[in-house]
């Protein structure tokens, strides 16, 4: 591109700056002959008309000098005794004087013996009085020579400036062309980080000018549409998993209702048959309102679940203590300490926290309740907090078996479970870490879990006050 158009701009200079001088030159050469010479017989048609109706006033010999001619007044009878050139004397010889009319002006052209052509000029003057001019050719042919001659050296003199102010131009011009090409170019292939700046005071710059607009205009267009398509990509990919999430929980709770629905069903049928008896009967009633509870809290979880989802929780804050809060949820599983001879380390200190008290007593709830599940007997259970500025961090640390590594994201998920015969065993019923999860996201807490060397740990974060 670079080559081409500067090529094309010193080419087009080059016809438009060496055409119009080469067809001048050739012009004088095929016409500065006769230009001239009609140019010369018109100057001699002057003099004769100055010289035969001037006032007589003129300074012949200074006329003679300065236009390079003869002048003769000469009469039709001493025309042989006048001094004379015998060609100008044989001009009047040849001449049929009596055909010429008086003030008639007749050019005529001579050549002499020695080689030199006359331009003859003859004015009858009266009938018997003629004015002669005569002026050798070979002046006019002079001039012409020297004019074509300055002419030529003229030609190529123009012809090399020509080409060095061509290039000049070319290069002037198609400089800021180039820029706004490349420029084009870099925006057709998406890449916005050049900017012109062209200093023409034309067109061009305001071309550029626009460009930059436009380019700017276009990087923000673009840059919004890439975003757009990541936030869609994004949202296609939480729609995608949500529908595998609702197909999961539908699942799921198909799955939790049909267990207890399917064991009093067993055992309802067992008593209408008949096949308990005595203290069997009470067994069985007592199985039966063991499940009926068992579905009851599940439907509470799934509706505590669902509305925590749908957002009809609001956080109620407010400032509380976080050591009171904390031993008043322990008391709930004092029985459960016992029975395991469950070692509790209460590391807490009389810390105030920002949140909603309800909410943060259902995750205390839920910690504890799996720290009580998966504490092993003799175990130990370590509820401690520690500050770190604007934060206070509370983490429930039991003894016993580690997470699999490879289930330890998966726990958040509603309605999983590690072991589901240890969970039936405590009423679990896979929700709680999920309303967990969506509590301390409503107030905007860091959360998690590990495995260390004899154990696990939870731990969330609340705001000081």
């Amino acid at each position: 591109m670079k080559g081409r158009i500067s090529r094309d701009i010193f080419f087009y200079m080059m016809i438009i700056s060496i055409l119009p001088i080469f067809l001048i030159y050739l012009l004088n050469a095929t016409l500065l002959d006769s230009y001239s010479l009609n140019k010369k017989k018109e100057e001699l048609h002057q003099i004769s008309k100055l010289l035969t109706e001037g006032d007589g006033n003129i300074n012949i010999p200074r006329l003679k000098r300065e236009s390079n001619i003869e002048v003769y007044f000469l009469g039709m009878e001493d025309r042989y005794q006048y001094r004379i050139d015998d060609d100008v004397r044989g001009i009047l010889d040849d001449l049929d004087w009596d055909d010429v009319e008086i003030g008639d002006n007749i050019e005529k052209i001579y050549q002499k013996e020695q080689g030199i052509n006359l331009l003859v000029n003859i004015t009858k003057i009266t009938n018997q009085m003629f004015l002669i001019i005569t002026t050798p050719i070979s002046s006019v042919e002079n001039s012409v020579k020297i004019s074509r001659e300055f002419y030529y050296y003229s030609f190529f003199l123009v012809a090399f400036l020509s080409l060095v102010v061509s290039y000049i131009f070319s290069n002037k011009v198609s400089k800021p062309i180039i820029r706004l090409e490349k420029n084009a170019k870099d925006i057709s292939m998406l890449n916005f980080d050049e900017k012109l700046h062209i200093k023409t005071g034309n067109e061009l710059e305001s071309l550029g000018e626009s460009i930059n607009i436009m380019s700017e205009k276009l990087e923000g267009a673009i840059e919004n549409l890439k975003n757009a398509n990541t936030q869609l990509e994004i949202d296609l990919e939480n729609e995608r998993k949500l529908e595998i999430m609702r197909r999961s929980f539908i699942s799921s709770v198909n799955h939790e209702l049909k267990t207890p629905l399917a064991i009093m069903r067993v055992y309802a049928e067992g008593l209408l048959e008949g096949v308990a008896g005595g203290e069997e009967v009470d067994e069985y009633c007592k199985t039966i309102v063991e499940e009926v509870e068992n579905m009851e809290k599940i439907v509470k979880e799934l509706l505590y679940f669902s509305e925590i989802e749908a957002g009809y929780k609001k956080a109620q804050m407010e400032s509380f203590r976080i050591d009171l809060l904390v031993e008043r949820v322990l008391e709930n599983y004092s029985y459960d300490f016992k029975e395991k001879n469950v070692k509790l380390n209460f590391l807490l200190k009389n810390e105030k926290v920002y949140g909603d008290i309800k909410l943060i007593e259902r995750v205390l709830e839920n910690f504890f309740s799996n720290a009580v599940t998966y504490v092993p007997k003799n175990g130990e259970i370590k509820i401690k907090g520690s500050s770190d500025r604007d934060f206070l961090k509370i983490t429930v640390f039991n003894s016993g078996d580690k997470i699999p590594e490879d289930k330890i994201n998966d726990i958040w998920k509603p309605f999983f479970k590690l072991d589901k015969a240890r969970t039936r065993k405590y009423g679990g019923t896979g929700l709680g870490l999920s309303i967990v999860k969506k509590i301390l996201d409503i107030h905007s807490s860091d959360y998690g879990v590990y495995n260390l060397r004899d154990g696990v740990e939870f731990f969330f974060t609340l705001k000081k006050s």
